[in-house]
Parts: structure tokens; C-alpha cells; sequence
């Protein structure tokens, strides 16, 4: 039965001899399901990106963070609000996630991070914001995290 997770090609067909092809083509299906499992993602809530602050959460697992989305519940109408990330206080190498001047509530910014961004179980993640605008902008940051061995 086909989810979200698999779905089998009925390669081979039942009651015959599949080729080891056909037979290695269903096992990488099956492994790509269960990637899916190792990716986790948390919900980071701000009352107000335009107020230095920070929201942390603890890594519960041995991981990376492999990509951020930003959101803003209000249009941003003063100047650019700058986000950060750190795990145990270093800053996480990423393009820089800004909300501009002129966005309006729902902009989307999207980051990728691309080293440092690795963690152990316990670790402190902290999401800091600098502030930037006058105007009360709330929103949220989802944090997406890949578990490693």
C-alpha cells in the first residue's frame, strides 16, 4: 500500500524472479522513505522580531539544521530586522535571513545553512533577532534539523 513514505512498484511481480536490479531499485525506495523519518523540525515563536531578543530550545538528538524559514504575522514598516543562529554560542555559517523594510505580513525568507551547523544531543540552538524596526512584528522561525549517527 502506498504512503507518504513508500510506494512499491510491484517489482517483481509476485511468483517470479526479479532481476537484482529491480530488487535494489525497491530496497533504495524503501531507504528513502525512512530518510524522510530523520528529518525533524521545531517551531520557534516570537512576540516581536522588532525587539533584540533570543528563543532557544535544546537539541535533542545529534544533528544539523539544513534549512530555516522565517515568517512575519505583520508587515515590517520601519527598517531591515536581522536574524541569527548560534549552537552553544557560535554563530551558524548561512546566507543572511532578512525581513526588509517594505515586507508585508506572510513574507517568507529562506536560509541554508552551510557549516557550522552541526550539534550534539543537549546542545543550546538560539534564534536571535537584532531588533532593527519600531513597529511590533510578530512571527515564527522553523527550524529543520537532519539527525546524524
Amino acid at each position: 500500500m502506498a504512503n507518504q513514505l513508500y510506494a512499491p512498484t510491484g517489482n517483481p511481480a509476485a511468483g517470479t524472479l526479479g532481476s537484482s536490479q529491480q530488487i535494489r531499485s525497491e530496497f533504495d525506495a524503501v531507504e528513502d522513505g525512512f530518510d524522510i523519518l530523520n528529518v525533524s523540525h521545531f517551531l520557534v515563536v516570537f512576540d516581536d522580531f522588532n525587539i533584540a531578543a533570543s528563543r532557544s530550545f535544546v537539541a535533542p538528538f545529534n544533528g544539523s539544521i539544513t534549512l530555516l524559514e522565517w515568517v512575519i504575522d505583520a508587515n515590517n514598516s520601519t527598517t531591515d530586522t536581522i536574524m541569527t543562529v548560534e549552537i552553544e554560542g557560535s554563530l551558524v555559517t548561512m546566507p543572511a535571513l532578512t525581513q526588509a523594510t517594505a515586507d508585508t505580513a506572510g513574507n517568507i525568507e529562506t536560509s541554508v545553512p552551510s557549516a557550522a551547523n552541526t550539534y550534539t544531543d543537549g546542545e543550546r540552538i538560539e534564534i536571535i533577532t537584532d531588533g532593527g524596526g519600531d513597529s511590533v512584528m510578530p512571527g515564527s522561525v522553523m527550524v529543520y534539523c537532519a539527525r546524524t549517527a
